[in-house]
C-alpha cells in the first residue's frame, strides 16, 4: 500500500493563513497593556477567521480543483493536516484568554468537529460527480448562515446546527466573570454529524475512481 504524500500546498497555505489571521486580529506588536481583557476579543475574532478557511476557502478550493481523483483517503488527510497546522497556535493562546482549560477543550472540539464535518462533505461532493456544484452551494449556504447570524447578532434556537460561528459565540466568553462551563452539546454535535457523514463516504468508497492526483496540493 502506497503511502501519501504530504499536501505541501495546502501546507504551505495553511501556515499563510495563520499568519494572516494573527496579523489582522491579534497583532505582530503587543499592545500597550497587554492584559487578558485586550488579548480575549482579538482571540475570538481569530479563532472566527480561521473557521473561515477551514470551513468555506477549503472546501471550495477542494471541491473545484478535484476531478474525480479525490478519494476519501486524499480528503482525510488533507482534513488532518489542517487540525495540526490549527493545533500549533490555538492551545498557547490559553495563556492570554480568559478561558479554562474546559472552555479551550470545548473550543478545539467545536473547531475540529466542524473541520471533520467540511472535509466529509468534501469527499461525499467529489464522489457525486456532476453534482458536486449543488453540495458545494448547500454547504457554503449553511455556514454563510452561521456568518450572518453572528454578524446581525441574531440567536439561533439551535446555533450548533449553523456551523461554527453562533456556537462559537456560546464557547468564547468576553468576560472575566464567566465562569460557566461550557456548553458540550453544542461542541460534540458537528463530530456526530461528521460520523455519519464519514461513514456515508465509506460505505460509497468502492465508487470512487481510482486515479492518479496530484501529491503535493
Amino acid at each position: 500500500m502506497a503511502i501519501m504524500p504530504l499536501p505541501r500546498g495546502l501546507v504551505m497555505c495553511s501556515f499563510i493563513w495563520i499568519i494572516a489571521c494573527f496579523a489582522a486580529t491579534i497583532g505582530l506588536s503587543a499592545p500597550i497593556q497587554p492584559t487578558s481583557g485586550v488579548y480575549t476579543p482579538s482571540v475570538r475574532a481569530m479563532l472566527a477567521l480561521l473557521a473561515v478557511g477551514a470551513c468555506l476557502l477549503w472546501p471550495v478550493a477542494r471541491i473545484t480543483y478535484a476531478r474525480g481523483a479525490w478519494t476519501p483517503a486524499r480528503v482525510a488527510l488533507d482534513m488532518i493536516t489542517i487540525m495540526v497546522a490549527f493545533h500549533a497556535i490555538f492551545w498557547p493562546l490559553h495563556l492570554v484568554t480568559y478561558w479554562t482549560a474546559a472552555q479551550m477543550m470545548a473550543i478545539d472540539l467545536l473547531l475540529c468537529g466542524w473541520v471533520a464535518a467540511t472535509g466529509a462533505w468534501i469527499a461525499l461532493a467529489i464522489r457525486t460527480g456532476t453534482r458536486r456544484v449543488v453540495w458545494c452551494t448547500t454547504w457554503m449556504a449553511v455556514i454563510v448562515a452561521g456568518v450572518v447570524l453572528d454578524a446581525l447578532g441574531l440567536q439561533a434556537p439551535f446555533p450548533e446546527l449553523a456551523g461554527p460561528y453562533a456556537a462559537l459565540l456560546r464557547l468564547t466568553p468576553e468576560r472575566t466573570d464567566s465562569t460557566a462551563l461550557p456548553v458540550w452539546s453544542v461542541a460534540i454535535w458537528p463530530w456526530i454529524l461528521a460520523s455519519a457523514a464519514w461513514a456515508g463516504v465509506l460505505i460509497g468508497a468502492k465508487r470512487l475512481p481510482r486515479a492518479p492526483s496530484p501529491a503535493n496540493l
